[in-house]
């Protein structure tokens, strides 16, 4: 049972990446910046998630920032955050895990590659479970 949290302010991507983890079977829920991600976050725990989809270039607060927060404030150590951006520099993946991302995902994405990435967390939580 994976649940996620997905952090995007363009209404389109929203839709595509909803659709396309719905279709593999994912729970969603829904956040439009950095903001709205730490009060979910706050309300809802971070139990409740498999992980965070977090895009860089959010309006009120950028995904950076709210990955710092998810780590330094709310104390989310072992959530995992996937970044998801345009921008695919080695620089920018970088910026990413330097915030406490724990994996990068070029946009436009491959739905393949951003299951795989899921799964990846899906199976290291799993073990660390068992």
């Amino acid at each position: 049972n994976i649940h996620l949290l997905l952090a995007e302010d363009v209404e389109l991507n929203r839709m595509v990446a909803v659709g396309v983890l719905e279709n593999a079977g994912m729970t969603v829920d829904v956040a439009e910046n950095g903001v709205q991600v730490l009060e979910i976050l706050t309300r809802e725990g971070a139990d409740r998630y498999t992980a965070v989809l977090m895009d860089i270039e959010m309006p009120e607060m950028d995904g950076l920032t709210a990955t710092r927060k998810i780590r330094e404030e709310l104390g989310f150590a072992d959530l995992p955050v996937i970044a998801m951006t345009a921008h695919a520099l080695a620089e920018e993946r970088e910026r990413c895990l330097d915030a406490g991302m724990n994996a990068h995902i070029g946009k436009p994405f491959e739905a393949a590659e951003l299951i795989s990435t899921i799964n990846r967390f899906v199976a290291a939580a799993s073990k660390v479970r068992s």
